[in-house]
């Protein structure tokens, strides 16, 4: 396993939430998306064998941990490299830990990219998309869920009311703005879905929302988190 020799600023944020990070998250929301990940859009792709598996933004690993169990040649990265280390010690797999922006790998390296609630958390959304483009094989797919920018008001809201914790950067994205992106990048059999259709920390969401998220190919413009799987041109 590598290290960067010098640390992103941002990465010292993610550390310090680090410590603490699986209380900071919702288990129900992971696990959603989780589902929206290997349920919807990673089902019946077609992978090689033992396919060269890519995840940006691993955190403490959840996604990871399913990611694994696809794949002997994983690689986690997040900007944090002691989230990434911790993860890749624990999952027996490569860290790559560095800016999503200016990824530590080759040119046409993975067979998969997947990458949950990551590039929201950067400055330039479509510029981390573009790096992630560069690092996939031809043919490769790429897996990402973002929040959708419609929501934004909500967002402002909770952080004005101090409601939410997170104090990192937020730039979220228009489905339909990523849909022209993945297209123009020459990505095709691109395939959205979404879930959340309202904030599940409302009372007694959590039993209701899982209904609607079965339908997330047709709703996924006015949900709160949206996923799309796009494979790489050859």
């Amino acid at each position: 396993m590598t290290l960067p020799r010098t640390k992103h600023p941002d990465a010292y944020y993610f550390e310090n939430l680090g410590q603490d990070f699986d209380r900071f998250m919702s288990s129900y929301d992971v696990e959603r998306r989780i589902r929206l990940i290997f349920d919807q859009l990673l089902h019946q792709v077609p992978l090689p064998e033992n396919p060269a598996v890519l995840e940006i933004g691993c955190g403490t690993g959840k996604i990871s941990k399913r990611l694994r169990q696809i794949t002997e040649s994983l690689s986690v990265n997040d900007i944090s490299p002691k989230l990434t280390a911790d993860v890749a010690q624990r999952l027996h797999c490569v860290a790559l830990a560095g800016d999503c922006a200016n990824l530590p790998a080759g040119e046409e390296t993975f067979d998969l990219i997947v990458s949950s609630e990551c590039i929201e958390h950067t400055p330039h959304p479509y510029t981390a998309l573009a790096e992630m483009r560069r690092v996939l094989k031809k043919g490769g797919w790429l897996i990402i869920t973002t929040p959708n920018k419609l929501w934004c008001p909500v967002l402002w809201a909770a952080q004005l009311l101090k409601i939410r914790k997170f104090c990192g950067i937020e730039t979220w994205t228009w489905p339909l703005k990523t849909k022209k992106w993945l297209r123009d990048a020459e990505f095709e059999n691109i395939r959205f879905s979404g879930c959340h259709l309202w904030p599940w920390q409302i009372p007694l969401s959590k039993r209701i929302l899982p209904c609607f998220d079965r339908y997330g190919e047709v709703l996924y413009p006015v949900m709160i988190n949206y996923g799309v799987r796009a494979q790489k041109k050859k």
